[in-house]
Parts: structure tokens; sequence; C-alpha cells
């Protein structure tokens, strides 16, 4: 935006001083003045700026069309606003003390509950009627091969499937950048040519570097995160020194350029190192000391999911299952969802806010079912208890699962309470270990969730 242009809006606004905050929302900034009887409204300029003025109560708003955040980059720049929003930052930093990087991953994926709920609802559904077929007397095998299952299927996956650009969106919108730009980096390992060329079929190189052929490790929310946050902070200063002619073309053209790079640069070895070391650790402890391996991965099953490194357990478990009929990694998996799913009630059973409490009741539904995206980082991250809770309890769960050696036989599709009937071992009490295990979780990380939760609101009140 020209100078004279912002000089324009600073006499509409009544001066720099009067203004007391600046936020920007997809495409407008809004500016949010002490004052609304300083709106100079007799400046022949006001039509050319296309400005919205609204009196709400007591306060004045003035909203502009700002599609390349041009204009908030600018009054960035200026300081314009910056007492408040400083005012605003040191009010949160004295309710959480500090940054918290799992109620930021929390704050981007709240926005998405509803259509990862509504995806969720769908595939229990879907679930229920496989399950449904496999023990039923008559053969339905008709519906299960039906056009329309497989649609219904597929529009459940669907949500799954563009996950990674619906996080980059949220995270964009979070950190008021560019939300297109960051679609675009979140799509990059679904673009067919990328995909092929991640298949695995031949050792891939990025500049020399050798790149692991996991795309669904490059597409982490962790990972999608940090590369937004970059995205964002390379932005706002390039967008605060360009051109007028540049505005708007040169971030975008930069981030793509330097960003999604050295993203590719960073990540690609470390991914590397990861599919050479992990899998030999996680064979070396299932060898050697099963339990510790299953209490541990019921513990940190969590952290491998947002870093996308559970996706290394399902060769091992694929192979354990042909190689000894049964798998005791794919318990340790259900009984850290499990864990998810107590903590999550226990956190909307603490909580005095309705739409919060509503939240946690029908995520600790989905996590017992399968999903637990949302009682993981729309609930458990938002409360450091209930996440750290969740994380005993899977291990308290997986430790029981260890020492009664907990198998299933089959492997299921949702790891969830649906899949108890492939822990089903003729001649022993395999099942019985199963739902005294899950309890074991359930109840356990609940508990611990719901005490921690009532600790920390005494501490606060002290």
């Amino acid at each position: 935006m020209k100078d004279r242009h912002i000089e324009q809006l600073l006499n509409l606004a009544g001066g720099q001083e009067n203004i007391r905050h600046v936020q920007h929302n997809v495409n407008t900034t809004t500016l949010t003045l002490h004052n609304g009887t300083g709106v100079n409204m007799s400046l022949p300029v006001v039509s050319n700026l296309d400005a919205d003025i609204r009196i709400t109560g007591g306060q004045c708003y003035i909203t502009l069309k700002d599609e390349f955040s041009q204009l908030y980059n600018t009054l960035q720049g200026m300081g314009v606003g910056k007492e408040e929003e400083e005012s605003l930052q040191e009010t949160g930093r004295t309710d959480r003390n500090s940054f918290s990087l799992l109620h930021f991953i929390s704050d981007v994926f709240k926005p998405l509950m509803p259509a990862i709920l509504g995806a969720a609802v769908l595939k229990i559904v879907l679930a229920v009627i496989t399950l449904f077929n496999v023990y039923s007397s008559t053969d339905s095998s008709s519906l299960m091969d039906s056009q329309t299952f497989l649609i219904f299927k597929s529009i459940g996956d669907s949500v799954n499937y563009l996950l990674p650009i619906l996080v980059a969106i949220s995270t964009a919108y979070r950190l008021k950048s560019n939300v297109y730009v960051a679609a675009a980096i979140g799509g990059l390992m679904l673009y067919p040519q990328m995909t092929a060329l991640l298949s695995g079929e031949e050792d891939v190189h990025f500049m020399g570097v050798p790149i692991v052929s996991q795309t669904v490790f490059f597409l982490a929310p962790l990972w999608m995160i940090v590369t937004i946050g970059a995205a964002s902070w390379l932005e706002k200063r390039v967008e605060r020194i360009s051109p007028s002619a540049l505005k708007g073309v040169l971030a975008p053209a930069l981030i793509l350029m330097i960003i999604v790079p050295i993203v590719l640069l960073v990540l690609g070895p470390l991914g590397t190192w990861v599919d050479e070391h992990l899998s030999g650790v996680i064979e070396s402890l299932l060898n050697h000391a099963p339990v510790v391996l299953i209490m541990l991965l019921g513990a940190i099953m969590s952290l491998l999911m947002i870093t996308g490194l559970h996706y290394w357990l399902f060769p091992i478990l694929i192979n354990e299952l042909m190689t000894n009929g049964f798998t005791i990694v794919l318990p340790a998996m259900l009984v850290a969802f499990v864990a998810q799913a107590g903590a999550a009630l226990a956190a909307g059973l603490r909580s005095e806010q309705p739409e919060f409490r509503k939240l946690a009741f029908w995520a600790s539904v989905t996590a017992l079912f399968g999903v637990t995206e949302p009682a993981m980082f729309a609930v458990n991250m938002r409360r450091r208890a209930s996440f750290y809770a969740a994380m005993l309890g899977g291990a308290v769960g997986g430790l029981y699962f260890g020492l009664l050696s907990v198998k299933a036989l089959v492997i299921g599709g949702t790891v969830s309470l649906l899949d108890i009937p492939f822990y089903i071992e003729e001649g022993t009490f395999n099942m019985l270990h199963t739902c005294i295990g899950i309890c074991i979780a359930f109840v356990g990380s609940g508990a611990l969730a719901y005490w921690m939760a009532g600790r920390t609101a005494n501490l606060k009140s002290v």
C-alpha cells in the first residue's frame, strides 16, 4: 500500500495514537479505535479507501479490504496498535506463564473439529456395518462391494486425507499469513508427481540430500505447523520491505523457493535417519524386552502421531503377524487410544465451559472407536494435565498388556473397541485380559487427568 494511502487512513482514524488494535482476518484488516469520535468523516478520501466504519456499543471499528496482508504488515512495521497487542500478549503470558507448543497445536486443530468429528461419526457407522457384515450369518458381501458403500467410505476418509491442507490453512489463519500459500504448501506431498517420486521404488535425493520415501512423515501435523510458521515469519518481513509493485507476489515466491526446500533439506535427512534406526530399535526391544516396548509405545504413541513416526510401526506389526500369527504391537496402539479417550472425558467433566465439555465428550467417544485426533489434539493438548495423564494411562495399560502377553490375531481397520473380537484366542484368557487392560488405561488416565486438573486449579487459586 502506498504511503499516501497509509497517511489518509491514519487521518481517517484520528491519528496513529487513536488506533488501539490492528487485526487481520483472511482478506480484511480491522482497526479498533480508542475513541470513535476521533474519526474524521469529513475527509474526501473516505470513499477511495473502501472503508467500512461501524460503531458497536462503545467501540469503533474500521474494516478495509486487505487481500495480501499488505496493509496489516505495513501497520505492524510502523508499530500501530503495538501497545495494546503487547498488553494482550502479556495477559496471555500471565494466564499460561509461557508459550505452549501443545496449546498452539490444539488451537490449530480446534476449528477443524466439526469436519473431523463429522467424518468420524460416518466412519464409525461404516465400521459397525462392516463388523455386522463379518459376523452375520447371511451373505451381504454385495453391500460391502457396492459402489455406494465405497463412496461413503471415501467421504469418511477424505477429511483425514486432506488433513495436511486443513492444518496448513488453520495455522496460517492463526498466524495471520496467506492461507492460500499455506494450502499450496500443505498439498505438496499430495501432488501425484511428488507421491510417485516418493513411492519407495528408488532412492530420492533433493540437492544431493537423501529424502525419506515416507510422504506421511512430511505431512505430520508438527512439521506442517513448523513449515507454515516459518513461511509466516518470512512473509511478514518481506511484505514490510517490498515495493508496492511486488506486494503479494515477492513473499509467496520466496516462501515457495526458500522455505519449502529448506524444510525438505532438514526433514529429509531426519526421516532417513529415523527410517534406518527406529525400526531396528523397535525390533530389538520386541525380541529382548517386549514388556518395555509395549509400555513405552502405550505412553508415547501420541508423540509418534504428532511427528508422523507411528507409520513406521505398521510394517513391523504386519511382519510380526505373518511370522508369528499374532502381534503385540497393535494392542499398544489400542491402549494408547483408549487412554486418550479417558483423559478427554475427564477434561470434559472438569470443564465449566459447555462448548468444550460437548467437544470433550464427543472426542472421547470417537477415540474409543478409533478416531483419536479430536481427543488428542483438540482436548488433551489444551491441558497439560490431560495430555500427561493420557500418556501415563497408556503406559500403565501397556504394562498390563506386556506382562500378560496380550496379542491381536487380526489387524483390524480401526484400532478401537470394534476390534475386540480380533483378540479372541481359543483356550486362553487373551480377550479377558484385553478388556481388563482397556479398562485400566481408560479409568487410569481419566482418574489421573481429573485429579491433576483439580490440583492445578487449586494451585492457581492459592
